[in-house]
């Protein structure tokens, strides 16, 4: 990334020369010889053709053109531009240019630092309602300000847009605008001067053991059982839960590895060693009950080897969960399948990534530490935890409220 020296402002810009120019006759035709200055303060001279021919009568045209051709240049800050170094005039032509232009630019040049369902989405925001709005404001990138960003937020509101998803969009902006002002583009980042949008807490919904029993009696033959029962048992992540391999299992020291996930890229599922943080990678006892479970899963991979023989998928024969001709599953199909599972079981409807949640309440129900719970579920930090399931900790506000009745009784 190329960093630059702001270009120059105010006064330093209007102590910069100007340019100016004289007619000359070449060939029979009047030429505006015009002086510009480099970035030393070295003097040369551009030869512009005025389209006049040099005869009698034609030189107040010719001076005319001159005028008028000296008056478009410094106007378009050319003795600016001329005067600046490279990168500086980089800087001056970002800054210059249209918010939604910029932004365009921006995204491009900020996919090589994210994954690629990162990038993606950002995309999807920025084309969806951040460079509409830009584009309707006919705003350049150094004309941007707080309030400007307060009208995009308010608009975005009145059309129906959550806080969460307003906030996301501050978050791309908010970025955006860091680079311009890291480069040099920009001397303040105005998102920084506008209001933060605010969002509800979320609260997730979650099942109840006895739910959960019902969801896993009735997925009991679908091609997702394997599925949704790891994801209750070990509350894994989709990605994480799509991305277990065969190599991650140990069956003679009953443990499972969580190592890898999978994620979704133009459509495919594709893997990667690079979980979401460090304390995504870790290690759990293999449960008797999933161990049965995987055990019926290879026995059911070989036999669908041999049924399908060279139409059988080899691609992610070290994957656990693929179909029955070895595909592995993409993330959003996991998502839409599950919808369609309880829809026509009669079951409450809660997203896929709520049956993680379910695993935590459970865990909760039962007393176990939100340390413990940290660790089962991967989280970064036990204020992760704490945040998420406090609101579930019914058992501690019960405990808390005897304990404070009693020493106000005694």
């Amino acid at each position: 990334m190329l960093t630059a020296k702001r270009p120059p402002r105010g006064k330093e810009r209007d102590n910069l020369k100007k340019l100016t120019g004289h007619l000359e006759e070449k060939n029979g035709r009047y030429y505006a010889a015009v002086n510009h200055y480099s970035s030393d303060g070295k003097r040369h001279v551009k030869w512009y053709n005025l389209d006049v021919e040099a005869k009698k009568g034609n030189k107040r045209k010719a001076e005319s053109n001159l005028t008028a051709l000296l008056e478009k240049l410094n106007a378009a800050n050319t003795f600016l531009m001329e005067s600046m170094k490279p990168a500086e005039r980089e800087c001056y032509r970002l800054a210059n240019l249209p918010a939604e232009e910029y932004l365009s630019e921006w995204i491009e040049d900020h996919k090589r630092n994210v994954s690629v369902r990162t990038y993606q989405g950002y995309r999807q925001y920025l084309y969806g309602r951040i460079i509409p709005f830009f584009q309707s404001q006919k705003l350049i990138l150094k004309d941007i300000s707080g309030d400007h960003l307060n009208r995009l937020y308010r608009e975005l509101f009145e059309d129906g847009l959550k806080g969460a998803t307003i906030q996301r969009i501050h978050s791309i902006l908010h970025l955006a605008f860091k680079a311009a002002v890291k480069r040099g583009i920009l001397p303040f980042n105005p998102c920084e001067r506008a209001e933060r949008p605010k969002a509800q807490p979320f609260i997730a919904s979650y099942y109840n053991a006895d739910e959960i029993k019902k969801l896993l009696e009735v997925a009991a033959g679908d091609e997702l059982h394997l599925v949704i029962l790891l994801t209750a048992y070990y509350g894994l992540r989709r990605s994480e839960v799509i991305g277990l391999k065969w190599s991650a299992i140990d069956f003679s020291e009953k443990k499972i590895s969580i190592r890898h996930k999978v994620i979704e890229e133009f459509g495919e599922p594709v893997g990667y060693d690079v979980m979401k943080t460090k304390s995504s990678y870790r290690t759990l006892p293999l449960l008797p009950q999933i161990e049965e479970e995987l055990k019926k899963q290879l026995a059911f991979k070989e036999r669908m080897k041999k049924a399908f023989r060279k139409g059988y998928c080899y691609d992610y024969d070290d994957y656990v969960c693929t179909n029955a001709i070895g595909q592995l599953y993409t993330p959003d199909y996991v998502t839409n399948h599950f919808g369609v599972l309880l829809n026509q079981n009669g079951l409450r409807h809660i997203r896929f990534h709520e049956l993680r949640h379910s695993c935590a309440s459970l865990l909760l129900a039962k007393k176990v530490p939100m340390k413990m719970i940290q660790d089962w579920l991967g989280h970064s930090d036990i204020q992760t935890t704490s945040n998420i399931y406090s609101h579930l900790d019914a058992q501690s506000k019960l405990e808390s409220a005897d304990v404070i009745a009693a020493a106000l009784e005694n």
